[in-house]
């Protein structure tokens, strides 16, 4: 029976769930600095921002006494470069302040049939958690696997590959995929996956009935923009 919640609970800890996140090709120095500041305030879970954007933010959230956790996003937005592109990029940006990376699949392998290349790049992928650096920073990695473009067949081997090879989330969306998440891809991917694996909903979440939603369907992260403005609703 799923577990009711009440009000209180999201506007007390809904902040605990939430990567307030900054992907937008246009983003400014004083867009992330705002970024920062906010997850300073309300204490969200991470900043989630471009790799070229970490070591600002660690030079930003220095000064606080708990700074927040910065996640990046590796291969965005389409996945399609190399597994050995990707264990560099998140390399540099652990060296950089990183402790959590949101690694997008390559989509056009999963299209392609290709199950090879992809067990190839989740096994390499994984491999970056058993390094000096990675253990050192007790790194997160987080795939995302662009739900709207693929059938349950496909959900369902990539989640049983990325539990297979201990990756801690499954993530639905990159925000420029066919589509965002929805309540069904969250309970659908719950019931297949049931705490093997950590599921982070992203892709057009902009309410707090929305993001208590994907809550109470599973979602242990949610991935989103609106961050301050969910929160704000939630204390109204």
């Amino acid at each position: 029976m799923r577990t009711i919640l009440h009000n209180s609970f999201y506007e007390n800890r809904m902040n605990e769930y939430i990567d307030h996140t900054v992907l937008k090709p246009d983003a400014t120095m004083k867009d992330i600095a705002k970024l920062c500041k906010e997850s300073q305030e309300y204490k969200f879970a991470s900043v989630c921002i471009a790799p070229a954007w970490v070591d600002y933010c660690k030079l930003l959230l220095h000064s606080f006494s708990e700074p927040t956790p910065i996640a990046t996003v590796i291969g965005f937005p389409h996945g399609n470069t190399t597994e050995k592109s990707k264990y560099r990029e998140i390399k540099y940006a652990t060296e950089d302040g990183a402790t959590e990376h949101d690694v997008v699949i390559n989509i056009g392998d999963v299209k392609s049939g290709s199950w090879s290349s992809i067990k190839k790049e989740i096994r390499k992928i994984a491999t970056t958690k058993n390094t000096e650096w990675g253990q050192q920073n007790s790194i997160l990695i987080k795939y995302i696997v662009e739900v709207g473009y693929l059938t349950d067949d496909e959900l369902f081997k990539i989640a049983d590959l990325l539990i297979k090879h201990e990756i801690d989330y499954i993530k639905t969306c990159t925000g420029y995929g066919p589509r965002g998440v929805t309540v069904e891809d969250i309970i659908k991917i719950k019931r297949h996956v049931g705490d093997a694996i950590k599921i982070k909903a992203s892709g057009g979440i902009k309410t707090a009935d929305f993001a208590k939603q994907l809550v109470m369907a599973g979602a242990n992260r949610i991935g989103c923009s609106a961050s301050v403005s969910i929160m704000n609703e939630l204390k109204k």
